[in-house]
């Protein structure tokens, strides 16, 4: 009895389960009597049979969609498509005589595919995918499908900083979002500040020059237009920026790339002077000659002008007497070396003036910008005369030398 009893409930249940419905033939019926129905002729359905339209959605159980339908088919993407054997619908609507009527899990069971149109409508979350065989204009939901939530995620970093410096505004780790607006809103709810990120473009950077807490709001934006709905919110605070001292230095007054063992100036003073001897006795004496200094290379080389005399320490027969020197002054660290031409008036009754050859060894001492005090030592030789013979002629210099 109990085993009679089990098999109709079985028996029952199978009863209860709809079979699917066959089409094998399409256009004996048709929703819209055209044989070729264009893309255009899809609004033209819309809009003059709207009352059978919805009644067909009505009759399938999506009356919901009804208005979706009626206005998204007027922008809708449709492509051309076929309705192949073994293909599956949901429901398709159709009229017989004035009456619109639905048959509900079609299989199409014809021998040869049939042109037709499809695009997608959508609502609530959810996409549907309608076919419509070109043959009879009979509207048909193919497929739905939930369309993913986007997930808003916001990271803000640094979540305090000074004013006027960057934070950085990130969106990169939001799912199924396809753009982003990010609000950022002062303590009053003032909005101050609006970023539009992208998936390409996922994050930016934000600068702030007002001191005070900010709110920093987030919306993803994903398929079909669909808003985030999860909260995507972070307080950002912005304090005084912190006043940098800069470092003091002393800085030479003349040109940049200043040299370490010369001047850098294209043409500077110098004066110079101290003891020396002349020969004949070695009869001592005081110097001082003042001139120009030309800076051919820096640290490296110089041309040296300068004009003065000699007084000896004795009476008659020595006497006062003037000089000159025209050098090259060649750098080697603090140390120098010059050499060139000169001139001396007779510095004796009985001897003669002229042409001299001038050496000359220094060190510089020290150096307070692009001012420069060294020790030299000279050698001044006559030259290019016969009646000035060196025994007599030669002279010892000692000096200083100040350039400025």
């Amino acid at each position: 009895m109990k085993k009679l009893l089990f098999v109709g409930l079985i028996f029952c249940f199978l009863l209860t389960i709809p079979a699917a419905e066959k089409v094998t033939r399409l256009g004996q019926h048709p929703f819209y009597r055209d044989k070729d129905i264009q893309p255009g002729d899809l609004k033209v359905i819309a809009v003059d049979k709207a009352g059978d339209v919805k009644m067909g959605f009505e009759e399938a159980g999506n009356g919901e969609l009804v208005f979706a339908f009626l206005e998204q088919i007027q922008k809708a993407d449709v492509q051309t498509t076929e309705l192949n054997p073994g293909d599956t619908l949901e429901w398709m609507f159709f009229k017989e005589g004035r009456k619109v009527k639905v048959k509900k899990d079609v299989v199409y069971s014809g021998k040869k595919p049939v042109p037709a149109y499809t695009f997608v409508i959508f609502r609530d979350g959810k996409t549907y995918e309608f076919i419509v065989p070109k043959i009879c204009g009979n509207i048909s939901l193919k497929n739905t499908q939930e369309i993913p939530a986007p997930l808003c995620t916001l990271n803000v970093t640094p979540s305090e900083t000074e004013a006027g410096k960057p934070v950085k505004i990130d969106m990169c780790a939001s799912q199924n979002v396809l753009k982003s607006v990010v609000e950022v809103k002062d303590a009053a709810g003032v909005v101050v500040k609006t970023i539009e990120l992208t998936t390409d473009n996922c994050s930016a950077d934000l600068v702030l020059d007002q001191v005070g807490e900010y709110s920093v709001v987030a919306v993803g934006e994903g398929q079909y237009g669909v808003k985030s709905a999860n909260p995507c919110e972070m307080t950002l605070k912005v304090t005084e920026a912190i006043p940098l001292v800069p470092p003091i230095a002393i800085t030479s007054k003349t040109r940049a790339g200043a040299g370490k063992y010369g001047t850098v100036k294209p043409l500077a003073f110098l004066i110079e002077g101290g003891p020396g001897l002349l020969k004949g006795t070695y009869t001592g004496m005081f110097w001082a000659r003042a001139g120009v200094l030309v800076n051919l290379a820096v640290d490296t080389l110089d041309a040296i002008f300068t004009v003065g005399g000699g007084i000896p320490v004795k009476g008659d027969p020595w006497k006062s007497f003037l000089m000159g020197n025209a050098l090259l002054n060649l750098h080697a660290g603090p140390a120098y070396v010059a050499g060139g031409l000169g001139f001396s008036t007779k510095e004796r009754v009985g001897r003669l003036g002229g042409i001299d050859l001038v050496g000359e060894l220094g060190i510089n001492l020290f150096r307070s910008n692009d001012s420069i005090g060294s020790l030299l030592g000279e050698l001044r030789a006559p030259v290019f005369t016969t009646d000035r013979d060196f025994e007599s002629h030669h002279k010892l210099l000692l000096g200083f030398r100040y350039i400025f």
